[in-house]
């Protein structure tokens, strides 16, 4: 991220970005200010009311005024009031989010907003690039056009459901990162997916059902990845030795992440995994008057859009 802040691109866009956080998006949050002053406010009470509940139930634990049998359904009452403790901070979330998320992504692009929105479970699935999952969860998602290219990005968390030893029901992370899908001015009728590259015993056992292993001529690119596909021209077509490269180059801009990719449908997913929480532009513990926190957002969808150049998606040929 460091080299593409250096680049006259991202200088010229970042000095237009300042100008229209002033403009637009310094006032609305000056208003969410106010909202989350409110909210901390209630938050505050309801951690005091706990502080003085909680030291009087201990108490009657150990005066042995509450018999051990309902121990349980204190413990089950805890976890009520941690809920309600969590209260203010997802309903403040839930009423800013709409209110500055839409206008920061206009600045890039026609792009709508939607909160708690996810990229189609059914096109995550039918992608292979996740395995089994049970639980899919979305934070922020949006979706217009940038430079001619349709893209849905959105904020995701992946869950397998299991039990421990004991039988008592556990949630396994899959996936946490950042879900990207492109419409592709390159039309193809396959699938290809791009994995990482897990050694041969790990590529042996996540090889993808139906698909065929292909082998590419750059070196480069093997090491890195693994590609299986239903169609093995097809998918040198996709991936020239001029895409492959644009993909390392991706991979190094994100610090040598384990992106992968696939191709379905005339559309480009690209999994980008990330224990960063994204777009976040507003605060609840902190005043939203804070330049360093939108700054972060503005570099988050500089480097997503990014791909579309870097990747030369906005182009129909010089893939």
């Amino acid at each position: 991220m460091n080299d593409l802040k250096q680049t006259p691109e991202f200088i010229e866009q970042k000095q237009k970005f300042d100008v229209f956080y002033e403009q637009k998006l310094k006032p609305v949050l000056a208003q969410n200010e106010m909202l989350r002053r409110r909210y901390l406010l209630s938050f505050l009470i309801l951690i005091l009311m706990a502080l003085l509940f909680y030291p009087y139930l201990l108490y009657l634990i150990v005066a042995g005024e509450i018999e051990t049998s309902y121990i349980g359904l204190v413990l089950c009452a805890s976890c009520v009031v941690i809920i309600i403790l969590c209260g203010p901070v997802y309903f403040y979330k839930k009423r800013v989010k709409p209110k500055i998320m839409p206008d920061f992504a206009g600045f890039f692009g026609n792009f709508t907003y939607l909160f708690e929105g996810k990229v189609d479970d059914a096109i995550l699935r039918t992608s292979d690039l996740f395995g089994k999952y049970d639980i899919s969860a979305g934070d922020d998602y949006f979706t217009g056009l940038y430079d001619g290219v349709h893209i849905s990005i959105g904020e995701q968390k992946l869950k397998t459901i299991g039990k421990d030893f004991r039988g008592n029901k556990i949630e396994k992370d899959v996936f946490s990162g950042v879900c990207i899908l492109f419409e592709m001015n390159k039309s193809f009728k396959g699938k290809t997916v791009v994995l990482k590259d897990r050694g041969t015993i790990g590529n042996a056992l996540n090889k993808v059902r139906g698909l065929y292993t292909v082998r590419l001529e750059d070196s480069r690119f093997e090491k890195v990845f693994e590609v299986y596909s239903d169609d093995q021209v097809e998918a040198r077509y996709l991936l020239t030795t001029a895409f492959m490269e644009r993909m390392l180059k991706l991979r190094d801009l994100y610090d040598g992440k384990a992106i992968q990719f696939c191709f379905n449908n005339n559309t480009l997913l690209l999994s980008i995994p990330t224990r960063q929480d994204m777009f976040e532009a507003s605060s609840f513990f902190r005043s939203n008057i804070n330049k360093k926190k939108v700054d972060l957002v503005f570099e988050q969808f500089w480097t997503i859009f990014s791909v579309v150049r870097l990747l030369k998606l906005n182009q129909r040929l010089g893939m």
